[in-house]
């Protein structure tokens, strides 16, 4: 009696284990999560959330990610990137979907990422079913910028970003003159970083030149998940006065995420010479007004000779106008 129940224990235990194995295979899927950048993480930089979604059923449709409210900063919905592949786990290819978001942050701080969920159709055993899993909490520490060991929570106008670019463009004639205008125009692009992270360009005072600063232009682009940011600054010149002049090289501070090191970039600078305005000389002066003076004395004469003698220049007229006769007819 005592080894068929064992027996018998034994067969249900296995049994069991064999039907809690396949309920779990059924619906059994890891969803990790992970902060691909390196670290030290700073405030005012975007970094790239990796969720991966594996399952031992194959993912046969798009998946619905559930992104948490963050404390520390906003999730960059436009910025997501998804790939359908393979993992090799255990020695067997697992499906596998990895998604990724950006995540621009704002504050300094010890955090936490929420879990996220995910809700994805999968095909078990021939049926299309929803699979769930959600991500574990993830610790985030974010720092200001280091210089030397210390951090720059004083400096306030750079740019953070993992590739910076600045080039310059200014149209200039062949021949400067008093009163034109010309305009030079600053593109930037960054990598990694938002409009409203762009430090306000300075604008100096130049002695001989009023500047007019236009309105910015914007643009975002979501690369392949990449955040890429080009802002235009078109600047307006006016010659006001002749000679040399330097329109100044503008400089542009930003910390580089790759590098983590605070850098410089800085455009052309240029040189311009304003022509001064044509002056005739004196010479040429002085022969003016004398020709405009023996005018003035020609038409006074013709005025006084008209006025002197208009009766007989009236009576000549008449006898102009009077039919002449010939001899022969005259008795």
């Amino acid at each position: 009696m005592i080894s068929r129940f064992r027996s018998g224990a034994i067969y249900g235990l296995i049994a069991v284990v064999w039907m809690t194995c396949t309920n779990t295979m059924a619906s059994e899927a890891l969803l990790e999560i992970r902060i691909v950048d390196p670290k030290p993480l700073v405030s005012g930089q975007i970094v790239t959330v990796e969720l991966s979604l594996l399952s031992d059923k194959p993912i046969i449709g798009a998946a619905k990610f559930a992104l948490p409210p963050l404390d520390f900063g906003v999730w960059l919905e436009q910025s997501r990137s998804s790939y359908n592949g393979f993992s090799l786990i255990g020695g067997r290819r697992v499906p596998t979907l990895i998604t990724s978001y950006s995540v621009w942050i704002q504050k300094v701080g010890k955090f936490q990422v929420p879990p996220v969920h995910v809700s994805a159709p999968v095909l078990i055993n021939g049926v299309r079913e929803h699979l769930n899993a959600e991500t574990a909490s993830q610790p985030l520490s974010v720092q200001y910028p280091q210089v030397q060991g210390q951090p720059a929570s004083q400096l306030v106008d750079f740019l953070v970003a993992s590739t910076v670019q600045i080039s310059s463009l200014l149209d200039l004639p062949a021949e400067l003159k008093l009163g034109q205008v010309v305009e030079q125009t600053l593109t930037i692009r960054a990598e990694g970083a938002l409009p409203v992270s762009f430090p306000e360009l300075d604008v100096v005072h130049l002695d001989g030149l009023s500047i007019d600063k236009l309105p910015i232009n914007s643009s975002v682009e979501y690369i392949r998940g990449t955040v890429v940011t080009t802002q235009t600054v078109t600047l307006r010149y006016t010659l006001l006065q002749s000679g040399a002049h330097n329109i100044p090289s503008y400089s542009l501070t930003w910390w580089n995420t790759g590098s983590q090191q605070f850098q410089t970039l800085r455009s052309q600078s240029y040189d311009l010479y304003v022509n001064a305005p044509e002056t005739q000389d004196a010479m040429s002066v002085s022969q003016s007004a004398l020709l405009l003076l023996a005018g003035a004395c020609l038409i006074v004469l013709l005025a006084w000779i008209l006025m002197s003698y208009w009766t007989r220049i009236l009576v000549t007229l008449k006898t102009l106008k009077s039919p002449v006769l010939p001899e022969r007819l005259n008795p």
